[in-house]
């Protein structure tokens, strides 16, 4: 309640309001005290983040293996077949029944592996080139991939910001998660165990007293208080409001009661033990009321999130993050991102380049059985995937019927 301090001695005395309407303004000291102590536990405890697949390493399959060796084995032998032949040990040439000339194989070790080493090593030289030369030079030019970083990074940004990451996926990914509800489920728990603490009681309290106390000593309201009281008409008031006037002046030797009045709103104070209850009785009925409100209390969030998320270009963020790579560090990030695959092609290279030297020997059978042997490949491809598309739509049938 508010009292003088000529009633209350102790209100005198009290260290935190300075009688007499002095005060030096209520700062931000005690709510900043406050808010340190406990804001960090109205806070929900965050669970904990929910662990990201690891990308698989590339396996090293046996395919991959044969690949690889293939390339030394190429150097092998064409280094052979500088010094030695096949047609040394065995004999050279053979028939077919559908040709009527022998088939010489003099030279095939070196065709061989000479078109083995040129499909290695275009596919090397490719692939060194989407990177190297980082800086532009005279006569060798530039990587593709450092002299198109603008370009590259523009796009990047511009389909990651489509595709990716962009304000609509994301809010569908809140309201799929759930994330509000169960955040405002622990944050109502968080109320209910902060408020029902004994210390956050006495704090909200103190608080409450001191900025209201503050407020009430304040020049600008105790001015206003002064000119309302002036312009109260003292000598025409009510019958028992002017009996009670006339009894205090009596009682006070006819003082001025304006000036009385004046002192004490200037020593004012005001107390809020009487008022503890009501607002502790609020504050307990706050998590209830936010629970009753929930949904309302969710739209405002995601509101708010919606309004946040459309305040950031994705794409800018994107792009200007990108842009600050310099080319050793794109070359790292896209090497990392693609090197098994570029492995597969550097090596099917000198692959597809032995196979290329067979086509020079005997062109004609060797297109018939590459065919044969593609199309049965891609028919076995083909009926896998079928077998496995029976199988996994007869699964819920079985599901059902058991």
């Amino acid at each position: 309640m508010m009292s003088t301090a000529a009633t209350s001695q102790s209100d005198q005395n009290d260290p935190q309001y300075p009688p007499g309407g002095i005060t030096d303004g209520p700062g931000a000291d005690e709510l900043l005290r406050f808010l340190e102590r406990w804001a960090g536990r109205l806070a929900p405890e965050s669970d904990p983040p929910e662990p990201i697949p690891e990308t698989p390493a590339g396996r090293s399959s046996v395919f991959l293996l044969f690949l690889k060796l293939l390339p030394w084995l190429s150097i092998a032998g064409f280094i052979a077949s500088m010094f030695v032949d096949i047609g040394d040990y065995w004999q050279t040439s053979f028939y077919l029944p559908w040709r009527a000339d022998p088939v010489s194989m003099d030279g095939m070790l070196r065709m061989l592996t000479v078109t083995g080493l040129v499909g290695y090593g275009t596919n090397w030289l490719a692939i060194k080139m989407l990177f190297y030369p980082r800086k532009k030079r005279p006569l060798l030019g530039q990587g593709l991939i450092p002299s198109r970083k603008d370009h590259i990074v523009m796009r990047l940004g511009i389909q990651i910001s489509k595709e990716i990451i962009n304000s609509e996926l994301i809010l569908e990914q809140i309201r799929k998660s759930g994330l509000i509800t169960h955040h405002r489920h622990k944050l109502t728990k968080s109320l209910r165990n902060m408020f029902s603490d004994p210390e956050f009681q006495q704090d909200i309290t103190g608080l409450t007293e001191h900025y209201v106390n503050h407020l009430i000593r304040s020049p600008q309201f105790q001015d206003r208080i002064k000119d309302f009281i002036k312009s109260l008409d003292f000598d025409n008031m009510g019958l028992i409001e002017g009996g009670l006037l006339r009894m205090y002046k009596l009682i006070s030797g006819n003082e001025d009661m304006t000036a009385k009045l004046q002192e004490v709103v200037e020593n004012l104070t005001f107390r809020m033990q009487p008022f503890e209850k009501r607002l502790m009785d609020f504050l307990h009925q706050l998590p209830d009321q936010l629970e009753d409100q929930g949904h309302v209390v969710e739209n405002y969030a995601l509101g708010a999130i919606v309004f946040m998320i459309e305040q950031v270009n994705v794409q800018r963020v994107i792009v200007d993050n990108l842009q600050r790579f310099d080319e050793a560090r794109l070359e790292q990030l896209l090497w990392k991102s693609t090197s098994d695959q570029l492995q597969y092609i550097q090596y099917l290279g000198c692959f597809l380049g032995i196979i290329g030297g067979f086509f020079i020997w005997l062109p004609l059978e060797s297109l018939t059985i590459t065919l044969l042997a593609g199309s049965l490949v891609w028919g076995l491809d083909v009926l896998i995937i079928r077998l496995r598309a029976g199988r996994s739509n007869s699964r819920p049938d079985t599901q059902s019927a058991s």
